[in-house]
């Protein structure tokens, strides 16, 4: 299959020098198309918007949705609430602004889904609970979802055998003060891209994002703050052999979730590691049917 190119690329937001950008892939024929938003992972370290699984390129002919892949600072140069302060103004680009970009009346801001993986499903959740009005779903995939959870603050080796970088090799990635970036690229020509192991050896997740104590992170565990925000309607997928995001991570907001009642459905494929979505032939009739239910 032919690989998907975006419809156009946008800076939805600069600070200072920086340019944020977002890319648009959008359906045949669109007309007032809801708008799927993915971010992608890598711990808020690392990764960019070209990751985006090729299931939802492949969705947005099948489907009919607009798929917006966004960019957004990296930790530790910008720490998590600035981060979320990304999420927040793109969101809000594209509810209000896009059409200056794209033309009137090729995709409906007001029906908005976010998605993302690993990092980008805590990105997706914190959308959930922190962005009014509310995306109308949220789909997180294999989300991280507490810093201080176990999983992140006891060090951990390597998964699936991937280079493990010492303090000296990350140290000019590590420096808070260094300029902002945005994205970073791929292994192995970008080193940046050893951060997210890095920091699974070092059990440091929460100080890289400067929130390195109970009261600073506390907005940002996610389950401990859904009985006051609420969360709109969310599908989860989390495959239980994750060896980068353990999945107790999703099993505790699902169950917050179902604790209280609100609308989660949540797959959780035995056997399943990270990545489990990114092949070239992975489907989810599920998910989509779940999206699109509420779009």
């Amino acid at each position: 299959m032919a690989s998907v190119l975006p419809t156009q690329t946008i800076t939805y937001k600069s600070v200072g020098s920086l340019e944020i950008p977002l890319d648009i892939y959008l359906p045949p024929n669109a007309r007032n198309a809801p708008v799927l938003l993915w971010f992608h992972g890598g711990g808020l370290l690392q990764g960019r918007r070209d990751l985006l699984a090729p299931h939802m390129k492949r969705g947005v002919e099948k489907y009919g949705f607009a798929c917006i892949a966004a960019d957004y600072r990296l930790a530790p140069q910008a720490d998590v609430a600035e981060i979320l302060e990304d999420i927040k103004d793109c969101i809000d680009f594209i509810r209000k602004d896009i059409a200056l970009h794209i033309g009137e009346g090729l995709v409906d801001g007001s029906r908005l889904a976010v998605s993302g993986s690993s990092a980008g499903g805590f990105l997706t959740l914190l959308a959930g609970l922190y962005v009014e009005p509310k995306p109308q779903v949220i789909l997180p995939i294999y989300a991280i979802t507490d810093p201080l959870g176990t999983f992140f603050t006891a060090p951990r080796p390597a998964p699936n055998g991937r280079y493990s970088a010492s303090k000296e090799e990350m140290e000019r990635h590590l420096d808070a003060n260094a300029q902002a970036i945005s994205s970073s690229g791929k292994v192995p020509d970008d080193h940046r891209s050893h951060m997210y192991v890095y920091m699974l050896r070092n059990a440091n997740l929460a100080e890289l994002w400067g929130i390195p104590d109970e009261k600073r992170a506390y907005p940002y565990r996610i389950s401990r703050n859904i009985h006051h925000h609420r969360l709109p309607p969310a599908y989860f997928l989390h495959g239980d052999a994750d060896s980068a995001v353990g999945v107790e991570q999703s099993d505790e907001v699902v169950g917050a979730m179902l604790g209280l009642g609100l609308t989660v459905e949540y797959e959780r494929p035995h056997g399943k590691d990270h990545f489990l979505d990114d092949g070239p032939d992975y489907e989810n009739e599920a998910l989509y049917s779940f999206l699109m239910r509420y779009l």
